[in-house]
């Protein structure tokens, strides 16, 4: 979904502004905060994890990056639309992540 709205984004006119970034996961999804101002929010490792390949995917000429465990869990043939790069242990966190990136 990620390659495939970015391509939607950039048919709609010029470069993105932003990155995105895919993980994979369990999070916990809920209501949070009082009566007075209730927010909905995700929390867990894999949210962690794509904030910081937002981060990096600001920088690479996609503008999506992909964690090499979200890969993993893709159909073959979406996988098949993606390519592994390099393995890095991204701010804030202590194991590595590998990257991938849309092909084309």
């Amino acid at each position: 979904m990620a390659r495939r709205l970015t391509a939607a984004l950039a048919a709609r006119g010029g470069p993105l502004a932003t990155g995105m970034g895919v993980s994979f996961g369990e999070v916990v999804a809920g209501y949070v905060g009082s009566a007075r101002r209730f927010e909905y929010t995700v929390i867990g490792d894999a949210v962690n994890e794509a904030a910081r390949l937002c981060e990096l995917a600001k920088d690479h000429p996609t503008r999506v990056l992909t964690s090499g465990r979200a890969l993993d869990a893709a159909t073959a043939a979406e996988a098949a639309h993606w390519q592994r790069g390099e393995t890095l242990v991204l701010r804030g966190r202590t194991d590595p992540t590998s990257l991938a990136s849309p092909v084309g």
